[in-house]
């Protein structure tokens, strides 16, 4: 009969494979909602809250399904608070997100935030910023990268002159970045640290380090 030293032992291994594989299965699911992209909401009636969780491209469906839980609350809630992990996305899907979040700010207040361990690339970023408050986690990981051009249909990139691609991401920063209060010399610098193709990595203690504009406070 096994002793009861060994069967503490059996449970507690038995306890590690379980977490093991229930880890596993979250890194699997967080895989698949970064392809096609998944909102969460929840409702915290005495914070006079909603935070909203969107994982995934920053792509259709995430402007229908903003709308739809922004048309839900708004009776209800003075503040929406979006907690953004995503590999960037569509520009124009990403203008069109970022319309809508302009046009609850008329009327409720909108934050920005990205969790410990989560990221917020390309397209995600000019999303990020139209938070009135923006707040990520230490290790959380921005990236920036000049605009690619890709083919409609296979998302392929297209072979474009330079000095196309260098327009074009000008445009993005003046666009996104410059309205939403970003350094001017923050943005040459990153700008110089494109060029060639580069993508630039930084977390959100750097971006506060380096007084971007970007991320206003740490979590």
């Amino acid at each position: 009969m096994p002793s009861r030293s060994l069967n503490r032992l059996l449970w507690a291994l038995a306890l590690l494979g379980i977490l093991y594989f229930g880890f596993k299965a979250q890194d699997t699911l967080d895989a698949y909602f970064i392809g096609v992209g998944s909102l969460s909401v929840r409702e915290e009636p005495a914070q006079d809250t909603v935070y909203l969780t969107w994982r995934g491209r920053i792509d259709a469906p995430m402007e229908a399904r903003l709308q739809e839980a922004f048309e839900k609350y708004k009776g209800s809630t003075r503040t929406f608070v979006l907690d953004l992990s995503s590999p960037g996305g569509a520009i124009d899907h990403g203008a069109r997100v970022v319309r809508l979040l302009r046009q609850v700010r008329e009327t409720h207040r909108v934050d920005t935030r990205v969790e410990a361990g989560k990221h917020c690339a390309s397209m995600c970023v000019p999303v990020f910023l139209q938070g009135e408050r923006r707040t990520a986690a230490a290790d959380s990981r921005f990236m920036f990268h000049e605009v690619s051009f890709r083919e409609e249909l296979s998302d392929d990139e297209v072979a474009v002159p330079q000095r196309a691609k260098s327009s074009a991401t000008d445009r993005l920063f003046a666009r996104f970045f410059v309205p939403a209060g970003v350094s001017q010399s923050w943005i040459t610098k990153v700008r110089a640290e494109m060029a060639g193709g580069n993508d630039v990595w930084l977390t959100g203690a750097e971006l506060v380090d380096e007084q971007a504009g970007i991320v206003q406070k740490l979590d």
